[in-house]
């Protein structure tokens, strides 16, 4: 997936260590974010279905919950979630109709969930935005330091 200018730019502003971890991530986001983040594993009932993950942001910290499923999978769900939040959507708040699924069983097919979320970009865009920095981040968590050849591998040619 080839990586929007925006994806590079947030990256690079998180000033990351040469070869990142996961936790390494998070303390760059909560640093920009301002707030500590608290990471739960959630359910379909308390995410609703079809939703994989999503962050909750209150007044003193923020709640991302992902789906649990396969440890790639479920990393990518939360630097999902982590890009949501550098690029400064909003997150779901944890108060109010939207957060007790109040239109949780008409939404989808009306359409009352997609008026009444708390993105401030139109869905498609948000989703689409968050997906590359995502991918961008994983390649920044997967990066490895260059080694240095074997003798073997030299005499080979590999």
């Amino acid at each position: 997936m080839e990586q929007s200018k925006l994806t590079v730019d947030v990256i690079e502003s998180l000033n990351l260590p040469p070869y990142p971890d996961l936790s390494d991530l998070v303390a760059g986001v909560e640093k920009r974010y301002g707030k500590s983040l608290v990471f739960e594993e959630g359910t379909v009932d308390s995410l609703g279905e079809g939703v994989t993950g999503h962050w909750i942001d209150t007044p003193t910290h923020g709640i991302v919950r992902y789906l649990h499923g396969a440890k790639a999978w479920s990393v990518h769900v939360v630097l999902h979630e982590l890009s949501h939040i550098l690029l400064g959507h909003k997150g779901k708040p944890l108060d109010g109709l939207i957060a007790g699924s109040f239109f949780s069983s008409i939404g989808k097919r009306h359409g009352v969930s997609w008026m009444c979320r708390a993105v401030d970009v139109p869905l498609d865009e948000a989703e689409a935005a968050a997906e590359n920095l995502a991918f961008g981040l994983a390649q920044v968590l997967h990066a490895t330091p260059a080694k240095e050849a074997t003798k073997a591998e030299r005499v080979f040619g590999l």
